[in-house]
């Protein structure tokens, strides 16, 4: 994963295109889709759909979708992990990508697993990538209390989520980052609430991306007893060691 790693600082979510990809370049959206690393080991579904199979509302259609599913929040955590790879895939191929969340599936498209969200493609009709500094996130200090980590973590900062709610916070250090989730207030909980899973997953994605470019070995768990941490859910630890 860690070949992904220089694109976390240039990844731009895309919503126009030109029309659809070349065949060739969607065959090896396929086999990237089949090389992608769950965090769990709970079963996501990636399809690769058309607009016809997609109502998009109001929403302007993308040329092709990947159809996320899966089961309950620790699916949707995966399904964010791994999706969040191919997004960083495809800002390297020059493809452009948009998660997109408000669309649903036709009934034709079914899976014995939920459907959870699209990631959007197609050929760009706007540049896919950007500078650092257009990137409008919160401050380092504001998702994190390790010290000495910055340049792991920035990748983190930088991560995408719904309506740009960043809602994670890392804490730990020497050797352990545990992770966990802002609950959300009411209205929060009925605008993203049901993404925030999915931002987690997207976010620790960025994460063992971003420890592995530095050397690290890592390793991902679920604490039975967890620190608590006021407003927040506890999500998971990474271990990492210096190889």
């Amino acid at each position: 994963m860690k070949e992904l790693y220089p694109f976390i600082f240039r990844r731009k979510s895309t919503r126009k295109y030109t029309g659809p990809v070349g065949e060739e370049e969607l065959n090896m959206v396929s086999a990237s889709l089949k090389e992608l690393e769950p965090l769990l080991s709970s079963e996501v579904e990636l399809k690769i759909v058309g607009r016809d199979d997609v109502r998009t509302g109001m929403q302007r259609p993308a040329p092709h979708y990947i159809a996320a599913f899966a089961d309950g929040d620790e699916g949707k955590m995966n399904a964010g992990f791994m999706l969040q790879q191919m997004d960083l895939k495809l800002s390297s191929m020059g493809i452009g990508s948009c998660w997109q969340g408000i669309p649903s599936p036709r009934g034709h498209l079914k899976s014995e697993l939920e459907f959870v969200i699209f990631l959007a493609l197609g050929e760009a009709g706007e540049p896919v990538h950007r500078s650092r500094s257009e990137f409008r996130r919160k401050p380092l200090s504001e998702i994190t209390d390790i010290t000495g980590m910055d340049d792991v973590l920035e990748a983190v900062r930088l991560a995408p989520s719904a309506v740009n709610n960043q809602p994670w916070y890392l804490t730990g250090g020497d050797g352990e980052i545990h992770v966990y989730c802002r609950i959300p207030g009411p209205i929060k909980r009925r605008l993203v609430g049901r993404w925030n899973p999915i931002d987690m997953g997207i976010a620790l994605a960025h994460l063992q991306i971003s420890l592995q470019h530095h050397g690290y070995r890592t390793g991902f768990r679920v604490l039975e007893d967890p620190m608590e941490l006021k407003n927040f859910r506890y999500t998971g630890t990474f271990s990492y060691m210096e190889l």
